[in-house]
């Protein structure tokens, strides 16, 4: 994605995250404060190297050799799934399940709604603010996952080691973890963060190769108010469907519209 059009994401970005953080349902009730916050915070950041650590030894590792050995893109995809799931939702859900005693309801996997009223608008708004984002990035070609034609099955996979998985440790623990910590705001403001520091330290040298220093600085702003937009719309909603749809489109249905068009 070309600078300017990054600039222009991220205005547009960041008014829809105005938007919903002031005009669109409730902040809930708060989870309750934790006895020992430093405790969640070290655990925060222990999960958050994890999710970061083991991404970029599948990029630095796995697929220099995948290139090599000439594996396809759905056998890349599969291989990943054991791999992601390992730090973006094994190590989380011991953690939380087994040393913090958490619930399903606890980790946003119930669709049914535990907030204020007003929380079925802000998840619309997710789903309407990724059609549109992903419509508009395949009509421009100024995509923010590329919009390379792929096997239908490996947008299938794609549903689960990027948008499933990313939204359950980003949201459905470590904003959590925070909010118990440090309360709602900024658990949401660390939380987008964490997710956009996450996100340049994968594509570091792809940045660097493309603008510089200024591409690094632009997708660390981009990345970020987009954590804060899924960090609100979990935060008004608990639940992590709406924030995984609107991630899902964003990434890749620019992808979906070229194979179908194609």
């Amino acid at each position: 994605m070309a600078l300017l059009w990054q600039a222009l994401y991220a205005l547009a970005m960041g008014s829809f995250v105005w938007l919903l953080h002031t005009g669109l349902g409730r902040y809930p009730e708060p989870l309750p404060r934790s006895e020992n916050p430093k405790r969640e915070i070290r655990e925060v950041l222990l999960l958050w190297g994890a999710a970061v650590i083991v991404p970029i030894l599948r990029v630095s590792v796995l697929t220099p050799l995948f290139d090599i050995v000439a594996v396809d893109r759905t056998l890349r995809e599969l291989i990943s799934v054991p791999l992601l799931s390992v730090p973006y939702l094994a190590l989380p859900l011991f953690v939380v399940v087994k040393r913090n005693g958490w619930t399903v309801d606890d980790l946003g996997l119930t669709w049914r709604r535990r907030s204020e009223p007003g929380s079925r608008p802000v998840a619309i708004a997710a789903v309407l603010f990724g059609l549109v984002s992903g419509v508009t990035a395949f009509v421009t070609s100024e995509t923010v996952m590329g919009a390379e034609v792929l096997p239908a099955g490996v947008f299938v996979l794609l549903l689960y080691t990027n948008s499933f998985l990313e939204e359950f440790t980003h949201r459905g623990v470590l904003q959590s973890k925070l909010e118990r910590a440090v309360g709602q705001r900024k658990a949401i403001l660390w939380g987008g963060m964490l997710f956009g520091l996450t996100h340049v330290a994968l594509d570091i040298s792809r940045l660097l190769a493309s603008e510089g220093i200024p591409s690094v600085l632009f997708a660390l702003l981009l990345q970020t108010i987009g954590g804060w937009l899924l960090g609100i719309v979990y935060m008004k909603t608990r639940s992590l469907w709406p924030g995984v749809v609107c991630h899902y489109l964003v990434n890749w249905l620019p992808g979906v519209l070229v194979g179908l068009t194609s």
